[in-house]
């Protein structure tokens, strides 16, 4: 499993694969626009997995569909994106060198073809044992008989498996991974984990790891990003964030996380909801439902503040000029 110490020991390849800069995401529906994404920026680093994390409504999956252009013609997207230091275009142009694994396997494998006619499809090879190959590499044992099965014939687990087989047969440097252990039982999610840490040192992908699931977040990922209504709320490595969070969402979010010696006892849980993007927010997004917020919090829109080197937070109870 990969862990934040890799980055700070410098056992990762410094280098940035990929660039993003103040992207901005509004969607046009008939009841009026909807800002989904704020400004967002951040690197991806080769070879390391970044988690995102935030509640349901906060922008993660949508922040992936506009860098793979996967979004309705109802969206508009502007920003920036560098691969390799290289300016790239945000109309779907990185789908040639990343792959996307949906939460839910239904999502990405075709019910009318069996899975060895959609990996030879993705991957434009012929060759049986190739495909096999792929469906080996994502764990699926006897997969030469796997090849002319349907997905409806697959569990749940050899379901996503198999749609990690379809990301690798795209053969590609970037792996985007969405909710991808939601709907499987425990013993399933930590597999379908091991796998992708596997991956990523096998073949050194550049993983950006959505999930609401900070356990798995701490699990797997070097970095995390937390979002918030569209912001980056607090960044970091992994260590910094969830052992040391500085922002009162972060905290929030650690404080709601069940854990076994609070059995009997009420959960916690962060009052209020995300606010709803067809609204200008003034001030901090999350002041509402935050227990320290101040007047300034609710006039002013707090900038990123550097707490360390690689830990920011947007917050102004981190402004040090306060």
């Amino acid at each position: 499993m990969s862990n934040a110490n890799d980055i700070e020991s410098g056992r990762l390849d410094p280098a940035v694969a990929m660039s993003v800069q103040d992207l901005h995401v509004t969607f046009y529906p008939p009841s009026g626009p909807v800002r989904a994404v704020r400004g967002v920026s951040f690197e991806l680093r080769e070879g390391e997995v970044l988690g995102v994390a935030g509640e349901s409504g906060c922008g993660k999956s949508v922040l992936v569909r506009a860098l793979l252009g996967l979004l309705p013609a109802t969206a508009t997207v502007e920003g920036s994106l560098e691969l390799d230091g290289e300016p790239t275009t945000l109309d779907g142009a990185l789908q040639s060198e990343a792959a996307l694994v949906y939460q839910n396997p239904g999502a990405s494998l075709n019910p009318v073809f069996t899975i060895g006619q959609q990996l030879q499809f993705v991957s434009g090879s012929t060759d049986p044992t190739e495909l096999s190959g792929f469906l080996l590499q994502a764990g699926l044992k006897d997969p030469e008989q796997l090849l002319g099965a349907y997905p409806h014939q697959f569990s749940g687990g050899m379901g996503q498996r198999a749609a990690v087989a379809l990301a690798l047969a795209q053969r590609p440097r970037l792996l985007f991974a969405d909710e991808p252990t939601t709907a499987l039982d425990v013993t399933t999610q930590n597999q379908v984990l091991e796998l992708i840490a596997e991956l990523r040192q096998r073949h050194r992908l550049s993983v950006v790891l959505i999930s609401h699931d900070l356990a798995v977040i701490k699990r797997v990922c070097d970095r995390v990003m937390v979002l918030y209504a569209g912001l980056v709320a607090e960044t970091g490595t992994t260590s910094q964030v969830l052992t040391s969070p500085s922002h009162p969402y972060t905290q929030a979010l650690l404080e709601s996380v069940p854990r076994p010696q609070a059995v009997g006892k009420s959960l916690a849980s962060i009052p209020g909801m995300v606010p709803d993007g067809r609204h200008e927010i003034l001030g901090c997004a999350f002041a509402p439902r935050c227990s320290h917020a101040h007047d300034a919090c609710v006039t002013e829109e707090p900038a990123m503040n550097q707490l360390a080197v690689g830990h920011s937070v947007r917050c102004v109870l981190s402004d040090p000029t306060r």
